[in-house]
């Protein structure tokens, strides 16, 4: 291992140190935001998933932004964006250089967007299968990056047991059977 590395990875067991020292002054102090109506502490994230979304940390308020028409930010690992541009799909990693594989929903309400003419509400973002068994850190990254609206796959609800009840109270989730049923639910505000 290389003098660099070694550096690196002792940083980075500081970093979770102080997070840990963090939380619980915090804690002591009664300033926790992590205490559920129990009274019970929940840890912020286990140490070996803390670093699931380290590199987020670079990038601030991705999703604090307005939709074109067309336009769909959803979660797929990394944080992208579907837009159409000449009338051609482009799918940009805003985070990385990573491609994303499970696309389809975000197509399927980019599609719809076109359809109606409407754009999705500001700093809407979109889950896929790909959050699943990591639904509080990917909520976690949601709320770092400005996220306002998050709609989440129906098969994915009880993870919600596991995500820091501050976490569900600041952002407005909402859940999603099919690609229909979340078409329907994103624009049905505007055919109201």
């Amino acid at each position: 291992m290389s003098e660099l590395s070694e550096l690196i990875r002792i940083n980075k067991n500081i970093e979770r140190q102080n997070r840990e020292i963090v939380r619980l002054l915090k804690i002591i102090a009664g300033e926790s935001d992590f205490v559920d109506r129990s009274g019970y502490v929940f840890p912020e994230f286990p140490d070996e998933e803390a670093d699931i979304y380290e590199e987020a940390r670079n990038f601030s308020s991705l999703l604090d932004v307005s939709c074109d028409v067309g336009e769909v930010y959803f979660i797929d690992g990394d944080i992208f964006k579907l837009s159409v541009k000449n009338n051609e799909k482009v799918i940009e990693n805003l985070m990385g250089d990573g491609e994303s594989i499970n696309f389809k929903v975000a197509e399927f309400v980019s599609d719809e967007s076109i359809k109606r003419n409407q754009s999705l509400d500001d700093a809407t973002v979109i889950l896929t299968d790909s959050s699943k068994g990591k639904l509080p850190q990917t909520l976690q990254l949601c709320h770092e990056q400005d996220a306002k609206k998050v709609f989440i796959p129906w098969n994915q609800m009880m993870e919600l047991l596991g995500a820091p009840e501050t976490l569900q109270r600041i952002l407005k989730l909402n859940f999603y059977k099919s690609e229909e049923d979340l078409a329907e639910r994103i624009f049905k505000k505007e055919e109201e």
